[in-house]
């Protein structure tokens, strides 16, 4: 198998995760055919030509090189859907957020022109595969699944399933950067809330 097609097959494959998550939707009762038709269905309408490109080739335009850190998550949203299992508990997803959020506004002020230091370059060296090591491993020791996703950052980069070799494009990506500050925002409104009604109900109590 060519290097090319290998990235156009791994490129491709979170888009059609992403548009078979949407199309299952969710119904808590989910047959055979719903789910196959589904999987089919997402994989036709990525091949829909738009404008003289398939639908995936406008994809690729939004985003080359999908991050592993992205396909693994929605692997499991997806696996989770089908299943009805909890393969990643409400802790892991936590981590998942925050580990994108902080990665995302360390690499991506750069871009918006908010600074002038380019962490992006720290990608072509080991650096940031050898920190994404040291949380992978210190996730797995405190039995955090997401230790694993990172793992399959560092493996996806090693067999170069992606077109770039920069090993930030392997763990971070626009989407996943996006969803985990939405992610991180909505846990701290939570929190927030939390707190606020512990402090009302306390005041409460004392009157």
């Amino acid at each position: 198998m060519s290097a090319t097609l290998l990235h156009t097959l791994y490129a491709g494959l979170a888009p059609w995760l992403a548009l078979s998550l949407l199309l299952i939707g969710r119904n808590p009762y989910l047959s055979r055919t719903r789910v196959i038709g589904s999987l089919l269905l997402a994989f036709f309408l990525l091949r829909i030509p738009v404008g003289g490109w398939s639908s995936f080739a406008w994809c690729r335009t939004l985003e080359m090189n999908p991050s592993f850190t992205l396909t693994g998550l929605l692997c499991i949203a997806l696996w989770q859907r089908l299943s009805g299992k909890a393969i990643f508990r409400r802790e892991d997803w936590r981590v998942a957020w925050i580990f994108g959020a902080i990665a995302a506004l360390t690499l991506y002020p750069m871009g918006l022109g908010l600074t002038s230091l380019d962490p992006y370059t720290w990608g072509w060296g080991p650096a940031v595969a050898i920190f994404t090591a040291i949380c992978s491993t210190a996730l797995l020791i405190r039995s955090n699944r997401f230790g694993v996703i990172l793992i399959l950052a560092l493996g996806g980069s090693l067999l170069h399933l992606q077109e770039s070799g920069n090993f930030w494009d392997a763990l971070m990506d626009p989407f996943y950067g996006a969803t985990s500050l939405v992610g991180c925002g909505y846990l701290l409104l939570k929190r927030a809330r939390s707190s606020i009604g512990s402090c009302n109900h306390l005041d409460f109590q004392r009157h």
